[in-house]
């Protein structure tokens, strides 16, 4: 019986670890915040802009085109990590859908897939992005001496 009762209570207490139903969004820290909340904003912007009636579908109107380089610019510069930074640009792309093409084609190119698919994920902590990392993008060594006569 008291096997049973102990059981039961350790079950019920390692149930409760963690359990906060993905509430909680972990530790960030204020600069990831700020970006964050400015990268909501944005999403906002390109859902009220998406709203609006174009004449062109293709090129959209000037509110989209505004609110989408917006975005872009503040994704690119976020300090967050690709597999978020690629989230962001999903929800942007699906707001688009129909408004404006060119601008959804600009989201498409701006996804971090190269760097995710080799393992950069990115670092959320220290600098703000700046661009795509390649595995072969240090400069080549340049020799310094004169070629030979």
């Amino acid at each position: 019986m008291v096997r049973g009762l102990v059981l039961v209570l350790c079950v019920v207490l390692l149930a409760g670890c963690g359990g906060s139903g993905g509430t909680t969004k972990g530790c960030r820290n204020p600069r990831e915040q700020k970006a964050l909340a400015r990268l909501n904003a944005d999403l906002s912007a390109i859902r009220k802009a998406a709203k609006l009636p174009v004449t062109d579908a293709l090129k959209g109107g000037p509110e989209i085109n505004a609110a989408t380089d917006r975005f872009l610019l503040h994704v690119e510069t976020a300090p967050i990590d690709n597999l978020q930074r690629n989230r962001l640009i999903d929800h942007a792309a699906a707001l688009l859908t129909g408004s404006c093409t060119q601008c959804f084609q600009a989201l498409e190119a701006a996804r971090p897939i190269p760097g995710i698919a080799h393992g950069d994920k990115g670092c959320a902590t220290t600098t703000a992005y700046a661009g795509p990392r390649h595995r072969y993008a240090r400069a080549l060594p340049v020799s310094r001496q004169a070629p030979a006569a």
